[in-house]
């Protein structure tokens, strides 16, 4: 629901500055910052990323099975209240339909997407390349749309997120690595350990 929230009121903080109508790069620094903001929470990798972050969290002290059926739940319920708490809010600041066909559109995109994706945050529990291959599907997804459908060049702040976005799906890839290692150092001497006992 923060999600939904922070991306409607941050794409309206330029007409609540009286900024509106006037060029991006002609802007104040709040209209800036939130412009940055928005262009991120606006992204489709930022409301995958919510529902493998919420498929994640409830899973992280369950079992395999259960963790993966709680994944789904959550990754669905998270799109799903994201969704509606933005155009809860879009009829706050427009006055708009709530109920409309593009509102349709996207709480039915959520229900449907959000339980693979919370899977896919259970899924990173995983040992081996299955934990790491889900752990890689937000950076890479992020990476992968700003590079495919970058943001408006328009807009003076496209090119600092698409930098700021590369950079953090460069960080979160070496992180992911560096904990792949570390597990399997950890790992391996056991491993060996048990097969010499059991030879």
């Amino acid at each position: 629901m923060l999600l939904g929230v922070a991306d409607s009121v941050v794409n309206h903080v330029p007409v609540m500055l009286s900024e509106g109508g006037i060029a991006s790069a002609e802007r104040g620094g709040w209209s800036r910052a939130a412009e940055f903001a928005g262009l991120i929470l606006d992204a489709g990798w930022a409301w995958a990323a919510t529902a493998v972050l919420a498929g994640w969290w409830v899973s992280r002290h369950a079992r395999l099975a259960a963790g993966m059926l709680r994944g789904s739940l959550a990754g669905g319920l998270a799109l799903g209240f994201a969704t509606t708490s933005f155009y809860g809010a879009e009829v706050l600041f427009d006055g708009i339909v709530w109920w409309g066909v593009e509102s349709r559109f996207w709480l039915i995109a959520g229900v449907l997407l959000g339980p693979p994706l919370g899977v896919v945050g259970a899924a990173i529990r995983l040992p081996g390349s299955a934990g790491v291959v889900a752990a890689l599907v937000v950076p890479a997804g992020a990476a992968l749309q700003t590079a495919v459908l970058p943001p408006p060049a328009a807009s003076v702040m496209a090119e600092p997120v698409r930098w700021s976005v590369w950079i953090a799906a460069v960080v979160a890839t070496v992180l992911v690595a560096r904990r792949f290692r570390t597990r399997g150092a950890v790992a391996s001497p056991a491993g060996a350990g048990r097969g010499r006992l059991g030879g």
